[in-house]
């Protein structure tokens, strides 16, 4: 069961790190300059940013942020679970 919740996520992480940089793409393609730090650790930041952005665009919010946060809940409920497990 560890092994499986921490397989969850990892791939979890990965998908979440995906999203974050295109959130972050299209923030910067809208020539809003984003310095090398926040790549990863300051993506929540530019969230606000992305929605304005994609809803200007669209219409509507963009994909990339209810996935980001879907991997987000998935991996807080991984880890969880990991420790439901562990202790008991």
């Amino acid at each position: 069961m560890l092994l499986t919740c921490f397989m969850v996520l990892f791939a979890a992480g990965l998908v979440n790190f995906y999203f974050s940089i295109q959130i972050l793409r299209r923030v910067s393609d809208a020539e809003i300059k984003i310095s090398f730090f926040e790549i990863r650790w300051q993506v929540h930041k530019n969230m606000r940013k992305y929605c304005e952005l994609t809803r200007a665009e669209t219409g509507r919010v963009g994909v990339a942020l209810y996935g980001y946060w879907a991997t987000v809940i998935l991996m807080l409920a991984s880890v969880m679970v990991m420790f439901a497990t562990a202790f008991s």
